[in-house]
């Protein structure tokens, strides 16, 4: 029963403290904007002076209204299922105050029971990641049994989609691609980050056919050598570097990972071989690790079918050699070995691409939608459409600490996030 006190109050006290670090955050927000407005008025005109004091007020209104407001089920309308798993249910949802739609994940905290910090580690990575390369967060709320986390939807479905549906990329396709999942990859990295479940999945599409990173399901912090221990394997095992089977996965985890999308673009196939009988999931893992920790071995054999497979649409030899260049950088079985990001950028298979200026191109693939809620590239589960369930009182949460503070406005990360930095 003392333990039992000790943990709970231990518990109590991390989550006073959260609270009070979240207040300060917000009020020196607020004095930062007090600050701008006041070093931009002594510089206006007089005629801009209500204007300016105008925008300023609005700003700070939106500010404390979002931090105040208190996110419920009760926001949104469910319109479809876009996808079912372990994990719980992603829903299409309506905004209601706005009609804006946003896919809103709904995860059971039971699911959840001895490994909630992986949900906030997602949480905080689409808060922290306010990137062009990654998804946005609207909020994170919860229920008595449910945590929820909003977020654009990305219409342009998954990139995963696009390879299966065409069988595979042109090499010149995949650069442009992979150019910018690094420039993705490097904002995470940035953050402190390592993804851990790069794949196709996880890689959308917008509206204007560039990529967003989603799910930061297994994201972890790195330490201070920039790897993240995991007490279990974690990530999906055709994507995962050799060292990840042993427990730890670092930057060059995520490059490896980068290696296997740029092989499986460019044939519409994984640069492994599973085994017809792998039914279970060990034989079948022990099957992809094994080809991992020996890559050097197999990796030339998958790298003639992936010439034969670009030679029928059309790649010269010379341009495919650049490709193989790039994987054999980045699929190595030593980690220190692998291509960093930087290295990366430097291979000739990116030629003539900018990296600084990809989000100013013109993507390869055509996304064509005819409305906000157009699922075109989405393959819909087969599944009883499903209500959300209807907002609770306060009082009805769940009061085991283990999920306080889990409530986030994106809105208000963002800001206090911008205002730290540029003050």
């Amino acid at each position: 029963m003392d333990k039992q006190v000790t943990k709970f109050f231990a518990a109590y006290k991390k989550a006073e403290n959260e609270k009070r670090e979240h207040k300060d955050r917000v009020d020196r927000t607020l004095q930062a904007m007090r600050k701008s407005f006041q070093e931009a008025a002594r510089e206006a005109e007089p005629d801009e002076l209500p204007r300016l004091m105008q925008e300023h007020l609005h700003a700070e209104d939106e500010l404390m209204r979002a931090d105040l407001r208190m996110w419920s089920p009760d926001d949104f309308e469910s319109l479809t299922i876009l996808g079912k798993g372990g994990f719980g249910t992603v829903h299409l949802v309506r905004l209601r105050v706005n009609n804006q739609i946003y896919a809103l994940k709904r995860m059971s905290k039971e699911h959840y029971k001895k490994k909630n910090a992986l949900v906030f580690n997602e949480r905080d990575a689409l808060a922290g990641l306010s990137s062009r390369w990654c998804t946005k967060l609207l909020c994170a709320f919860q229920d008595s049994t449910n945590v929820f986390m909003a977020m654009e939807f990305l219409q342009g479905g998954s990139l995963a989609t696009h390879v299966t549906r065409r069988g595979r990329l042109s090499l010149e396709e995949t650069a442009f691609y992979v150019a910018e999942l690094i420039e993705a990859v490097s904002e995470v990295h940035r953050y402190g980050h390592v993804h851990r479940d790069l794949k196709p999945d996880n890689i959308m599409l917008t509206t204007e056919g560039h990529l967003k990173l989603l799910d930061f399901g297994l994201s972890a912090v790195q330490d201070e050598s920039g790897t993240a221990k995991c007490d279990l394997i974690c990530g999906t095992p055709e994507y995962m570097a050799p060292e990840a089977f042993d427990g730890y996965s670092s930057c060059k985890s995520d490059i490896w990972a980068i290696g296997v999308i740029t092989y499986e673009c460019l044939t519409g196939l994984l640069p492994f071989d599973i085994p017809s009988d792998a039914r279970a999931a060990m034989h079948k893992m022990d099957a992809i690790a094994d080809q991992a920790f020996n890559v050097e071995e197999h990796l030339p054999r998958k790298l003639k079918l992936a010439r034969d497979r670009q030679f029928v649409i059309g790649t010269p030899d010379s341009d495919f050699e650049k490709g193989r260049h790039f994987l054999t950088g980045v699929l190595r079985s030593n980690d220190e070995e692998r291509l960093s990001l930087s290295e990366c950028r430097e291979e000739a298979v990116f030629e003539g691409l900018d990296f600084a200026s990809l989000h100013k191109m013109r993507p390869p693939l055509s996304v064509k939608v005819t409305g906000a809620t157009d699922l075109t590239y989405f393959d819909v589960p087969d599944c009883e459409p499903e209500s959300l369930p209807k907002g609770q009182d306060i009082t009805e949460w769940n009061t085991s600490m283990k999920w306080t503070h889990f409530e986030l406005d994106g809105q208000v990360s963002a800001a206090t996030k911008q205002r730290k930095s540029k003050y």
